[in-house]
């Protein structure tokens, strides 16, 4: 292949480790301070996935003000480096000089030349001040924009003055923390750098992606990096890549060489728009070749092999200029033992398998525990202990005795002491933290030790009153979990039972978590979609029917209002009326309440969802349901975990099923079958779209029953190909950072789209309108709807300085 074969990020191993999204999402875990899992390593600049030069810069201050702040590097210390940055970038430089102004010793280790990346863009090239609104605070002049040779020298001129110390063509090899806190730089020279603290600024160039094919090991001829044109007169060049890289090498090639541009592609949909023209018109006028769908197989001394289509051609040459992209330094930042997003940690692994476990006792067994005394019934949970132990004939006393006993006074005794020990540990340290000082003593793992310590301490307070080993002593229940009984003095009894106690907790939860995100993001679409969310649920969705209940006990409106907006197939039994509305005594005018629910959810479903759907697109899912409101609140800090890549596109075709299953669910419980609909209710409606979906928040995202299995979603998704609903993109400004990828929980291939100009629909995508992809965009390119008419004028090829003069007018 010409290019580097795109994984499969659906589940692909790199490296020794497992990954759901493609290497370009994979990021370090960083704090508020820029401080990673690893304490003492810092990461700022391209690596934490914003590729801007002015965003870089300013990280490379706040990261000193941050560490000077919390006081992590003793100034007046002799022994040693106290900082040691890795990558001479405008991060990285940025951070030198802070740190050199408070007299800390730094060094910079770059491992080719100082700003490499803008160093091998192609001569002429700009580089931009963007984001336009973002005020630049560092000590780089990035307010303005400059071409490659500009930047350049800027660099240089700066360094000299701040007489900022580096070492170029000096590669890391990894990185090691010691016993005291401290680090040892191993450079690949074999040399060895004691310091302090450590910046990683190397952005996510990483190695260039490599050809592996015969001949692609020939370094005289086969080259990863465009410096110079110079370089290249009256040769026969081919270039391998699609994006632009690779056309603007070719373009600076074309006038005084025979170039030849394969790309595996059928057009340059990640190129920008003035490229995409300068290419036409170089093709046009002859001065260049582009051969499409087309993959190198072979290079030799004086020629290269082609495939194209199903034939080979082959072509003279002279030089072979790759340019298919890099691969980020995962494999470095991971061996340190940074924690990233996207890998598959054990730690992950465990939460999720604790979510999941959590999710089946809340949606399966919840319903046997209350919270109150009152409302409990016969007996405790059996647990067949002592039939384990049948072959050695112990008695349920001796197994108590000997066993439990013991333990329960251990538990009640022993645990107390290093659980209070710990949690005055991390009190403490949290006060030193307040106060900007050195915490006593780091315990890995802390805050999930007390968890599980409290977990076990109340389950050993509880299990008396709800679990027995004495088959006499078992009944139906539901049985009591003690300790709760002080909440139901500010909260209604109806909730004493723990299924009902979850519900509760859930919607509050999508309160606070809804309200929180709103003033931590503070975008006017989060504010919006948010408070949305809050109204519907402890209103029409939730709150009124619960509480009428609450308050008036059984009545018709509840059935009614519960099938207000909750539309079939997601309420698979919409179309059934209420057993419990009429019974001996009530009124019969109620079942005509309920036929009218019947009725309307009828009509909900068939008309006005679609109608919803084509006018609006699947905002639905975004502001109204309660498994969306669930996801865009609670699991909203997991949105970026959800997988990415061609294989679970393809899953998610196969959603259609569940509104196949629903359907003949339906169905058969309006002939009489029963079974049919109650198989669905267990497996789909509570283990799919409850235990197991949000136990896998943390896992794959929030949004995997919304991609995957709701057949609501598949609903809409086909009356979306009609919708009109769309998000558009500025033609021509995309930058191809990703970070709208990154953080679609759908996901979708925004930024592939972005590049071509081309909008965001329905026909082609499940996106439910969460707009996400708009308020992360640091370009602010992107736009639900049509292109507001300002940028309409902007892009129609009027200045900048004669749209400020139409808009003073």
């Amino acid at each position: 292949m010409s290019e580097a074969a795109k994984p499969d990020s659906s589940k692909v191993k790199r490296g020794g480790y497992w990954a759901s999204v493609p290497p370009q999402e994979i990021l370090p875990i960083i704090d508020s301070k820029y401080e990673t899992s690893v304490k003492g390593i810092y990461v700022i600049g391209d690596a934490t996935g914003f590729p801007l030069v002015k965003v870089a810069a300013n990280q490379g201050r706040q990261v000193i003000e941050r560490m000077a702040a919390d006081s992590v590097i003793d100034s007046n210390s002799t022994e040693g480096l106290d900082l040691v940055i890795i990558g001479g970038g405008p991060a990285g430089i940025s951070a030198a000089i802070e740190a050199t102004k408070l007299g800390w010793k730094t060094v910079i280790l770059e491992r080719n030349k100082l700003a490499s990346t803008v160093r091998s863009f192609p001569p002429g090239k700009m580089v931009y001040a963007e984001p336009r609104a973002m005020i630049n605070q560092s000590e780089l002049d990035v307010s303005a924009d400059h071409d490659k040779d500009e930047f350049l020298e800027m660099i240089r001129a700066l360094v000299e003055q701040e007489q900022l110390h580096v070492k170029e063509d000096t590669e890391v090899a990894r990185v090691r923390k010691k016993t005291n806190n401290e680090f040892d730089i191993e450079l690949k020279n074999g040399k060895c750098l004691p310091c302090k603290k450590v910046i990683i600024a190397i952005g996510r160039q990483g190695q260039p992606r490599l050809l592996k094919l015969p001949g692609a090991e020939k370094s005289d001829k086969v080259t990863y990096r465009f410096h110079s044109a110079e370089d290249y007169v009256n040769q026969k060049v081919l270039i391998v890549g699609g994006g632009n890289s690779a056309i603007e090498a070719a373009l600076a090639l074309c006038e005084k060489n025979d170039v030849t541009l394969s790309y595996r592609g059928d057009n340059f949909y990640r190129a920008k728009e003035e490229n995409r023209e300068l290419i036409d018109s170089a093709t046009d006028s002859g001065k260049l070749k582009i051969v499409y769908n087309s993959n190198v197989t072979e290079i030799r001394e004086d020629e290269v092999d082609i495939n194209v289509g199903d034939q080979t051609v082959t072509f003279p040459n002279d030089s072979v200029i790759v340019q298919i992209g890099t691969l980020p330094p995962i494999d470095f930042l991971h061996d340190i033992g940074i924690e990233m997003d996207g890998i598959w940690t054990k730690k992950r692994f465990a939460w999720s398998g604790i979510g999941i476990v959590v999710g089946i006792f809340l949606y399966f067994i919840a319903k046997y525990f209350v919270l109150l005394p009152q409302k409990a019934g016969e007996g405790r949970w059996y647990i067949p202990l002592v039939s384990w132990f049948d072959q050695t004939e112990m008695s349920v006393g001796t197994v108590n005795d000997w066993f439990l006993a013991p333990l329960s006074t251990l538990i009640c005794y022993v645990l107390p002491i290093p659980w209070l020990l710990l949690l005055g540990l991390v009190l403490i340290n949290k006060s030193l933290s307040f106060k900007k000082k050195k915490p006593l003593s780091q315990v890995p793992g802390a805050t999930l030790y007390l968890f599980l310590g409290a977990l076990v301490y109340y389950l050993n307070f509880a299990a008396p009153s709800a679990f027995t080993i004495d088959a006499n002593e078992a009944g139906s229940g539901p049985y009591h979990l003690p300790g709760f009984e002080w909440l139901f003095y500010v909260v209604p009894t109806y909730f004493a039972g723990l299924g009902g106690f979850y519900y509760l907790v859930y919607f509050s939860a999508i309160t606070g978590f809804g309200l929180y995100w709103a003033f931590t993001i503070n975008n006017p679409i989060l504010w919006k979609r948010n408070l949305t969310i809050i109204v519907v649920q402890w209103t029409l969705w939730w709150g009124i029917p619960t509480f009428l209940v609450v308050f008036m006990g059984t009545n018709p409106w509840t059935p009614l209002l519960s099938r207000s907006i909750n539309a079939w197939p997601l309420k698979i039994d919409a179309f059934d009326v209420d057993p419990s509305i009429v019974r001996p005594g009530d009124p019969e005018w109620w079942y005509t309440v309920a036929v009218v629910g019947v009725v309307w959810a009828v009509f909900l479903t068939f008309v006005i969802i679609p109608i919803f759907t084509i006018r609006f697109g699947k905002i639905y899912c975004s502001y109204v349901c309660s498994c969306g409101a669930l996801a865009e609140t609670v699991g909203n800090g997991f949105r970026h975990r959800g997988p990415k890549g061609d294989t679970p596109r393809k899953l998610e075709k196969y959603g259609y099923v569940f509104v196949v299953l629903a359907a003949l669910a339906t169905i058969g419980s309006m002939l009489g079958f029963e079974d049919p609909l109650d198989y669905y209710n267990v497996w789909v409606g509570t283990f799919l779209a409850g235990a197991l979906a949000i136990g896998l928040y943390p896992f794959l995202g929030q949004r995997i029953w919304c991609r995957m299995w709701c057949p609501l979603a598949f609903w809409m998704n086909f009356w979306g190909r009609w919708s009109k609903f769309k998000i558009t993109s500025e033609k021509g400004k995309c930058i191809d950072c990703n970070i709208c990828n990154q953080y679609c929980q759908m996901g979708i291939d925004i930024k592939s789209r972005a590049l071509q100009g081309k909008p965001i629909t329905l026909v082609d995508t499940p996106c439910v309108g969460c707009a996400e992809c708009v308020m992360r965009c640091p370009m602010e390119i992107l736009h639900l709807g049509d292109l507001p008419e300002k940028k309409l004028i902007q892009i129609s090829g009027i200045s900048d300085s004669k749209l400020k003069d139409i808009v003073n007018e």
